[in-house]
């Protein structure tokens, strides 16, 4: 007959003693009783934890997460700091709290981030609820469209799209690779004969989603007004029959990987580091470029001074940002999708105790002249000087509890002072965080021998004297 998975496990263990059965007991007994008295240990030892949970758009999570853990290691009394990367449209959501059962507009988290700012809507309800919304500018990202265009075929300087191409592309106008519209513009692109583009798009709300479709509108006001309308611009949006949903960046960069032929979009880093096809996008100017030459041109900042020249960007953290954006911003090198990523805080931290000020040193950290270089080895783009002024100025109007104890940073030793309470210093570390530090710094020597730079030590991030983030800036002059 057919043996069970349960039955046929039972027979593979082996048979036991009675002397076997009570050691296991005993055992047992004894390990309950440890896990017990550690739970115990555990639950006293959390009363005195400080915790931060925050939530929102993927694309800067593993930089959030490196400082998260370097705020652990550092910081006494002891710290817990997650953050979940949702999306965008669900840091928003868990930042707002409107429909949370615990009561309107009650958080569910104690900040939130996302690559676009608060629509006019959202903003105007968090007014009407009391809540004075920060939204705190701290990193630029380039977003692109990637491909899987086999390498037989791929270009060299990659395949080349206009935002009036790609708009026929996402609408199912053009669906296949040989269509004239695309070899047109790539001069020796010979694909298959009715090869047909596999199109992937994200699905839930996500900021990509949102900066893609607000591209294709802006970019074809001029040269094509029909091939993509205002309606089409959203986190979520209705898509085209025949086009396939994907969740997530992670999601998005495994499809466009495992299928030949296909065509989605990406924040720039997560595609760079996976390797994936850059599409050449073709720029206001009429420039095709892929978009790391792009960021190596300086090309993503070009976009943000743009934006500042033409007054885009309110001087006030507290106002409405809904019409902030860096799309389609003129210039030879500029690149024409440019998010700017947002911190979502509450001014009003005087009711949530010890959170209120860790939460302010989280924001004085990343605003930090360390903590925005830090932004390069996740492949973002710290925010300019005049932008990050309007980050201080969130800072400055954050409202703490009257007893609240401010963190402060221990950059070089303080003696004494530096094992008081509320002191993240850089002489107190984890060995996981130095491990790490050794391995960044293995990494670097490497390749500054690779480059030939010679130039050792500058990358010495396991040095307990070199804080690799530390915010050195004196947020009172930025």
């Amino acid at each position: 007959g057919v043996v069970s998975p349960g039955e046929l496990e039972k027979r593979r263990r082996p048979r036991q003693t009675a002397n076997q059965r009570t050691s296991d007991t005993s055992s047992g007994a004894m390990k309950l009783a440890l896990a017990l008295l550690l739970a115990a240990a555990a639950s006293a030892q959390n009363e005195n934890v400080i915790v931060l949970d925050g939530s929102g758009t993927t694309n800067p999570s593993k930089y959030f997460w490196d400082i998260l853990a370097l705020f652990e290691a550092r910081a006494k009394p002891v710290v817990h700091m997650t953050y979940r990367a949702v999306g965008s449209s669900t840091g928003q959501f868990e930042f707002m709290g409107e429909d949370n059962p615990a009561g309107a507009f009650v958080p569910y988290s104690d900040f939130g981030s996302g690559d676009m700012p608060f629509n006019e809507e959202k903003y105007q309800s968090l007014q009407g609820a009391n809540i004075e919304v920060l939204q705190v500018p701290f990193s630029l990202g380039a977003m692109s469209f990637f491909d899987n265009v086999p390498d037989d075929y791929q270009p060299e300087d990659g395949v080349k799209m206009s935002a009036c191409v790609l708009a026929d592309v996402f609408s199912g106008r053009v669906t296949t690779w040989d269509d004239p519209a695309i070899v047109e513009l790539n001069e020796g692109f010979a694909p298959p004969e009715g090869e047909p583009i596999v199109v992937y798009h994200r699905t839930l709300g996500s900021s990509t989603t949102k900066g893609i479709t607000t591209y294709l509108f802006e970019a074809t006001r001029e040269d094509c007004p029909d091939k993509w309308l205002e309606a089409d611009v959203g986190s979520t949006i209705e898509w085209a029959a025949g086009t396939e949903a994907v969740q997530g960046s992670g999601g998005m960069s495994a499809a466009i990987s495992a299928t030949p032929w296909s065509v989605g979009y990406i924040d720039a880093g997560h595609g760079i580091r996976d390797g994936l096809g850059e599409t050449a996008l073709c720029n206001r100017a009429g420039t095709c470029q892929k978009v790391s030459a792009a960021i190596a041109a300086g090309g993503v900042q070009m976009a943000a001074e743009e934006a500042l020249n033409k007054a885009v960007m309110p001087s006030d953290p507290k106002a409405d940002f809904s019409k902030v954006s860096l799309m389609n911003m003129p210039g030879d090198k500029t690149w024409p999708i440019v998010a700017v990523s947002y911190l979502y805080i509450d001014a009003d931290q005087t009711e949530t105790g010890s959170k209120g000020p860790l939460l302010y040193a989280f924001v004085e950290y990343v605003l930090s002249d360390a903590g925005q270089a830090l932004l390069a080895e996740y492949s973002f783009i710290g925010v300019p000087v005049d932008v990050k002024a309007l980050g201080y100025r969130a800072l400055d109007d954050m409202r703490l509890a009257s007893d609240a104890k401010k963190w402060t940073f221990e950059t070089s030793t303080v003696k004494g002072g530096g094992q008081e309470d509320y002191v993240i210093s850089a002489k107190r570390r984890s060995w996981y965080e130095y491990e790490l530090g050794e391995l960044d710094a293995s990494i670097h020597s490497h390749e500054d021998e690779f480059h030939g730079d010679g130039d050792e030590g500058d990358h010495d991030h396991a040095d307990p004297d070199h804080d690799h983030a530390d915010p050195d800036h004196d947020h009172a002059d930025p």
